[in-house]
C-alpha cells in the first residue's frame, strides 16, 4: 500500500509525461512520420514501478482515446491484471465495493480503492502497484521480465477489444518497425540453419550487393567476434545498426565444391526496406506482384511500372497487378498506389469515433499504366490495405477483379509507440469502399469468381461470353448487405469462398485471357460501375 500510495503522489508528474507520449505518438500516427532507424536502448530486466505505470496509463489513454468504439476503461484494466493468473494460477484479481482485491493462494495480499471509470492515468497506476505487490508474494511473477508482464496484461486487457487490435512488446515492436519503415542495415536475408549462418539472398542497391556479397557466402564473425553459437536473433542484431556506420565481415566463399575461400569484407549500413513489389514479364503483359504496403511499396511500384516499360516497350498490352496473399500495411501506401491507376474519383473513406479517423481519400495523379486494360489478382488472404486497393480499382472502373472473395478486414489500425518501445495497435476507424459498402466481413468480391474453377480458363472464358456468370447480382447485393436479412447476408458471405485446394495458377490464365480480349474485358468491367451508378441513385 505505501508504494501505490507513492505512486498516487507523483501522478502529477506521471500524467503530464503521459499526455506528453500521447501526443507525440499521435503526430507520428496522423502524419505517417517514419520513425527513427536507430534501434532504442534494450528492453529493462528489472521491474520498475513508476516505468510500469507509465506504460501501462499510456496504453489505457490511448484505448480510450482511439479505439473504434467507447470502452470502460476500469474494465479494460481489470481484465489486464486478472491475466496475471496465466503467469501465477494462485494470483486472483476481483473488484466489488469500489475496491480492487489482490489475492496469492487464500491470502489477501491487499485491497487498492478503483479509481474513476475513464481515470486512465489513475488505472494505470493502480495495475503497477497491483503487479508490484503481487511480486513481494509470487514467486512466479517476481521472476517474470517486466516485457513478459507488459504483454501479458495488455493481451488480457484487449479482451474488450476486436481481434485486429494487439500489443506488440519490445522485441517484436522493433521488428514490426523494420518491416514498416525500413533499418540500418546490409541488404541480406539468411538461410534457417541453425549450424552456421549462410546468406540466402542479396538486395540489390545495398551496402551487401556493393561489398560483392553473394548468395551462399557463409558468415564466421562479424567485427571480429565469431558468429557460432548465436542464435538467429542475435545474427541479425549485429548486422543491423545505426545508418551509415561500418561492420567488417569475415565469409567462406564456396570454390569449386568443396573447397572455400575466405574474405574479409567491410561494409556501411544504409537504410534497408524490405522489397513488396516484384516485376515480371509475362509476354507482353506486366505482372506486378505486391506482398505487403510499407514505407517504399509506391516508390517500389513506380520503379517496376518504369521497368515494364522500358522492358515490354509499346507493345505492352496490359497490366496485372497480383494482390493475392497480400496481408496489407500502411493506408497511405494503400491509397497512393490506387491513386497511380485512378485519374479521378474517390479511393476510399473512412470512419470512426475520433474526429480524425473521419476522412476521404481522392485520386489526384495520372494513369501510370496509361489507360492500358487492368487486371487485379485476389483472394482469401488479401486483407486490408490489399483489400482497399481493390475495392477502388473495381468500384471506379479501372480494373477488373479476378479471383476469391478476400478476407475482409475492413478497418483501419492506429500504431503508437509507448514508453516501453512495445507497440499498440488500435483499430480506430472502419473502411467503406468508393461505391459506399463496408469491407469489412463481406470483403472484396471479384467481378470474376474462379472459386468454382479447376484448371480450365479458357471455360471461365467461354462462361463470361455466354452470361453463366453473373457478378454484377454479387456486387448489387453487397452494396446493400446492411438492408438484407440474415440469410441473405449469409449467401453473401458464403459467395465465391477461398478454397484450400484452389489452383490459382487459373487466376493468372485467366487474367491474360481477358487483357487480350479488351471486348470482353470492358464490358464485364462494366458490370462493376453500374453497380455503383445504381447505388448511387
Amino acid at each position: 500500500m505505501s508504494e501505490f500510495n507513492g505512486l498516487d503522489g507523483q501522478m502529477s508528474g506521471l500524467a503530464h509525461r503521459v499526455r506528453s507520449t500521447l501526443i507525440l505518438a499521435a503526430v507520428l500516427v496522423l502524419t505517417n512520420s517514419c520513425a527513427s532507424t536507430v534501434d532504442p536502448s534494450p528492453a529493462p530486466r528489472e521491474f520498475q514501478a513508476r516505468d510500469a505505470a507509465e506504460v501501462f496509463a499510456a496504453g489505457y489513454d490511448n484505448i480510450r482515446e482511439y479505439y473504434l468504439e467507447p470502452v470502460q476503461i476500469g474494465s479494460v484494466a481489470l481484465h489486464g491484471m486478472q491475466g496475471l493468473q496465466g503467469l501465477d494460477p494462485a494470483v486472483s484479481v476481483s473488484s466489488g465495493e469500489e475496491k480492487v482485491r489482490l489475492s496469492v493462494g487464500r491470502a489477501v495480499i491487499g485491497e487498492f480503492p478503483a479509481p474513476r471509470e475513464d481515470d486512465s492515468v489513475r488505472w494505470g497506476m493502480l495495475t503497477a502497484a497491483v503487479i508490484l505487490a503481487g511480486r513481494s508474494s509470487s514467486a512466479e511473477l517476481a521472476k517474470t521480465p517486466p516485457e513478459q508482464l507488459y504483454r501479458t496484461v495488455f493481451e488480457a486487457s484487449f479482451k474488450d477489444l476486436d481481434r485486429f487490435s494487439r500489443y506488440a512488446d519490445y522485441d517484436t515492436a522493433r521488428d514490426n518497425r523494420a518491416q514498416r519503415e525500413g533499418f540500418g542495415g546490409i541488404g541480406v536475408s539468411l538461410l534457417p540453419d541453425e549450424q552456421k549462418v549462410v546468406i540466402a539472398n542479396v538486395m540489390p542497391e545495398t551496402p551487401a550487393a556493393r561489398g560483392g556479397l553473394k548468395a551462399g557466402d557463409e558468415i564466421t564473425q562479424i567485427d571480429g567476434q565469431p558468429v557460432q553459437g548465436l542464435s538467429s536473433r542475435d545474427v541479425v542484431n549485429r548486422l543491423r545498426g545505426v545508418i551509415g556506420t561500418p561492420v567488417a565481415l569475415t565469409l567462406h566463399r564456396p570454390v569449386n565444391g568443396a573447397s572455400a575461400e575466405t574474405l574479409n569484407v567491410s561494409v556501411r549500413r544504409a537504410r534497408i526496406v524490405p522489397t513488396t513489389v516484384t516485376f515480371e514479364r509475362v509476354d507482353d503483359i506486366a505482372h506486378i506482384r505486391m506482398n505487403g504496403f510499407n514505407q517504399d511499396t509506391t516508390a517500389s511500384l513506380s520503379k517496376a511500372m518504369v521497368e515494364a516499360w522500358r522492358e515490354i516497350g509499346p507493345r505492352m498490352a496490359g497490366v496485372i497487378l497480383d494482390l493475392r496473399g497480400n496481408p496489407g500495411g500502411l493506408l497511405d501506401q494503400a491509397v497512393s498506389v490506387a491513386d497511380m491507376f485512378i485519374p479521378t474519383g474517390e479511393i476510399i473513406s473512412t470512419r470512426g469515433r475520433h474526429p480524425h479517423s473521419m476522412q476521404r481519400y481522392d485520386a489526384r495523379s495520372d494513369d501510370i499504366a496509361q489507360g492500358l486494360p487492368m487486371v487485379v489478382l485476389i483472394n482469401g488472404a488479401s486483407a486490408s490495405a490489399s483489400e482497399i486497393v481493390a475495392a477502388a480499382l473495381q468500384d471506379t472502373g479501372r480494373a477488373l477483379v479476378i479471383g476469391t472473395r478476400s478476407f475482409g478486414k475492413g478497418s483501419v489500425q492506429t500504431v503508437i509507440r509507448l514508453p516501453n518501445e512495445g507497440e499498440m495497435t488500435l483499430t480506430w476507424a472502419r473502411l467503406f469502399a468508393p461505391s459506399g459498402y463496408a469491407l469489412s466481413t463481406y470483403g472484396v468480391l471479384p467481378t470474376v469468381c474462379t472459386a468454382n474453377y479447376t484448371d480450365d480458363p479458357v471455360q471461365v472464358i467461354s462462361d463470361l461470353r455466354r452470361g453463366a456468370v453473373r457478378p454484377s447480382a454479387l456486387l448489387n447485393a453487397r452494396r446493400v448487405v446492411a438492408d438484407l436479412d440474415a440469410n441473405r447476408q449469409k449467401e453473401l458471405r458464403e459467395a465465391c469462398p477461398s478454397k484450400p485446394a484452389h489452383n490459382e495458377s487459373i487466376d493468372l490464365d485467366v487474367a491474360r485471357l481477358l487483357v487480350h480480349d479488351p471486348e470482353l474485358l470492358t464490358r464485364m468491367r462494366e458490370m462493376s460501375v453500374v453497380a455503383v451508378a445504381q447505388k448511387a441513385q
